[in-house]
């Protein structure tokens, strides 16, 4: 073999090495394994989270059913890959790097300087994703805020202590928050908490942020963005475990179910993007909004959809009627939060009245 061909099969040889090593790399935070229909597994969660985050309407249960392989086969045939449904090294590297952009529609009073500061971009990463000259944009404009400024730059660590406690009688988790000046789902998450009870004895770890800092809705990443109520209602059952009112099974249930009457005006609890406005099973019909900083809000058993997917909704906007479609057995909202593709408790993040 000459030297013209070996600088030539040289470079071509290196890019395929780094590629299959890039693809293991990723695929050994999966299992190590081609994921397909039947199989089960933390690998299959983490596929379905990044779906989900790619705006894909998926349910995170760690199975991987005929709805996560359609899903999968949806996203291939985006990406001109093979559409069998299979996720090998080489759907694990286009997911892996596939961009998660936000298309925002400019409202009045919008500008640049104001996007930025809400979404943690920078003027000049929304001017190149967009190909602005200048800093000037008119309502109704369609604007990418690209994946790679989204939550960077200003993004800060603002716990730095973690300190170890153990609950005494009479604490909450947000009389501890609130005491050593930290956050609700920040202590859930480190200790993998389900639901706000916490017991006496316990030993909770507890983020500690540094001194000079405060916590509050404009600088914590799990408080952005604040919620409102999205209807007005009795709380008929809990976040966290419960008897299924249908199947008498006892399973987890990841919202709040509030009571109102069919007709009802559901309100966007923050405002963001429509991924979902139709029929989704078990749910009946649902909107589904996407939030900045990976997050979500779901809206269940509605009996008329008033948004369409791909629409900006403000918080407050009336996004659809209560009802009690999909698997109900009377008329209700079933609300829920999610962060990453996890639900945690809306009471935790909802003001404490209407």
């Amino acid at each position: 073999m000459n030297r013209r061909k070996l600088k030539i099969l040289f470079p071509l040889l290196i890019f395929l090495l780094i590629f299959n090593i890039y693809a293991v790399a990723f695929a050994s935070s999966l299992g190590v394994r081609d994921l397909e229909v039947g199989m089960r597994g933390d690998d299959v969660k983490l596929l379905q989270k990044r779906l989900n985050n790619l705006g894909y309407s998926i349910e995170v249960d760690g199975i991987f059913g005929r709805e996560t392989k359609e899903v999968v086969r949806k996203f291939q045939t985006k990406k001109n890959l093979l559409s069998d449904g299979i996720v090998g090294p080489r759907t694990i590297y286009y997911l892996q790097n596939a961009k998660i952009d936000l298309e925002y529609k400019v409202q009045p009073g919008d500008s640049l300087s104001e996007l930025a500061k809400e979404y943690d971009v920078s003027i000049n990463a929304i001017k190149k994703a967009n190909d602005l000259k200048d800093s000037t944009i008119i309502v109704g404009q369609k604007l990418i805020i690209p994946d790679t400024a989204i939550g960077g730059g200003k993004e800060k660590n603002l716990y730095n202590i973690i300190i170890e406690y153990k609950v005494k009688s009479g604490d909450t988790l947000s009389e501890l928050a609130n005491r050593y000046n930290s956050d609700i789902s920040e202590i859930k998450e480190l200790n993998n908490l389900n639901a706000p009870r916490i017991k006496v004895g316990q030993t909770l770890k507890i983020p500690r942020k540094a001194r000079g800092v405060k916590v509050s809705g404009s600088t914590s990443s799990y408080h952005r963005p604040r919620f409102i109520w999205p209807a007005k209602g009795r709380i008929s059952s809990k976040f966290g475990y419960r008897i299924h009112p249908i199947t008498s099974e006892r399973h987890f249930h990841g919202g709040i179910d509030i009571a109102i009457p069919r007709g009802t005006t559901v309100k966007a609890a923050a405002s963001g993007k429509v991924v979902t406005s139709s029929w989704v099973k078990g749910f009946g019909y649902t909107v589904i909004i996407r939030h900045k900083k990976r997050v979500k809000t779901l809206y269940a058993h509605n009996s008329r959809l008033l948004v369409r997917s791909g629409q900006y909704v403000r918080q407050g906007q009336a996004i659809s009627r209560s009802g009690s479609t999909g698997r109900s057995t009377g008329p209700h909202l079933d609300f829920r939060i999610l962060i990453d593709g996890d639900p945690i408790d809306p009471l935790d993040k909802l003001p404490h009245r209407y």
